[in-house]
Order: C-alpha cells, then sequence, then structure tokens
C-alpha cells in the first residue's frame, strides 16, 4: 500500500513532468491550439468517439470539449458523423489532415524525446511509460473512468491513422463486447 510519505515524493515528480510537458508543447510545430493537438492525438489512438467521452477521457467539461471540435472541425482536421442508431448525438473521427498533423506531431516529439534521453536505454523507457500508464489507470479506475477511453491503455502503441467507416472503432467493440456478455 502506499504510504503519504512516498505520495508526496511523486507529487513533486509529477510536477517536474509537467514542467517537461510544457517545454515539449512550447517546441511543437502545430498551428492550432496545444489542447486541440492533445485531442487529435486521442482520437488518432481510440478511433472515433463521442464528445462526452472525449470530455471523460480529459476530464474537462463537455462545453470544453465542443468548443475545441467546432475549432479543430472548422481546421478540417476532425470530422463530425452522425450516431448510426441516434440521429441527435455525434461521434468525432480524425480527418486525414488531421492525421497528417499528429504523424508529424509525433514524429517530432519523438525525435526530440530521443535526443534529451540518449543516456536512457529503451527499457527505462519502456519502464516508467509503463509506469506513467499504470498511474492513469488507477486514476480512471478511481474515478469510474472505463479504461478503454484511457490514453493510457495503450502506452506503446502508435498513433492510428483514421479508420475507414466500416473498420471497428470503441464503439463497434463495445457493443461485440455486450453481444458476448463481457
Amino acid at each position: 500500500m502506499a504510504s503519504e510519505e512516498s505520495c508526496g515524493e511523486l507529487l513533486v515528480r509529477l510536477s517536474d513532468v509537467n514542467t517537461v510537458i510544457r517545454a515539449v508543447k512550447r517546441e511543437m510545430p502545430f498551428a492550432g491550439p496545444r489542447s486541440g493537438l492533445a485531442m487529435l492525438m486521442a482520437l488518432a489512438r481510440c478511433g472515433e468517439l463521442r464528445l462526452g467521452e472525449l470530455a471523460d477521457l480529459f476530464d474537462v467539461d463537455q462545453s470544453v470539449v465542443s468548443r475545441h471540435v467546432a475549432d479543430l472541425q472548422e481546421h478540417g482536421w476532425i470530422e463530425r458523423i452522425p450516431n448510426p442508431r441516434d440521429g441527435r448525438s455525434w461521434y468525432v473521427r480524425l480527418a486525414p489532415d488531421g492525421g497528417r498533423i499528429v504523424e508529424e506531431a509525433t514524429a517530432h516529439v519523438r525525435q526530440m524525446f530521443a535526443g534529451m534521453l540518449q543516456d536512457w536505454d529503451d527499457e527505462e523507457i519502456a519502464e516508467l511509460a509503463g509506469l506513467l500508464a499504470r498511474l492513469r489507470a488507477s486514476f480512471d479506475a478511481r474515478r469510474g473512468c472505463p479504461s478503454h477511453f484511457s490514453r493510457a491503455a495503450r502506452p506503446h502503441e502508435a498513433p492510428r491513422s483514421p479508420k475507414p467507416k466500416t473498420a471497428a472503432t470503441p464503439r463497434t467493440a463495445r457493443t461485440a463486447q455486450t453481444a458476448k456478455g463481457n
């Protein structure tokens, strides 16, 4: 069980990680809002999602997500598609231009990290990535967020290209799991 003392040190280190994240964001070659890039990257990893699912993923109000989605759609980086079962709700997915932006941004950050972490070996990087994924999963479980929405669910997976309409999405995967009784 975690002690309060060790959790205090974790808090200090997470503050340090936040500093690293801000520095990485400053060096990103992205013309849109920084939170918009995070949303594009999440859609690349998760596939199409409802606005509420995006809000859960980022732990923000749905109105915040709605504003970002409108901005990203205006740039042509995401697409809104109607829910085939319910004409009242929408799904958001990555558009081809959004996929290109995610690929460019991801390549840039990978190069930057590879340069900064030259004294680390791949096992150390994988260990840190796994621990960060576990931390996110623990927080998601504590607040009742389904793990399949967590960005930490697939920590080593590269962003995916946008899927064609016929490909499986988190929505269709959940439907298939429900049909199997899982």
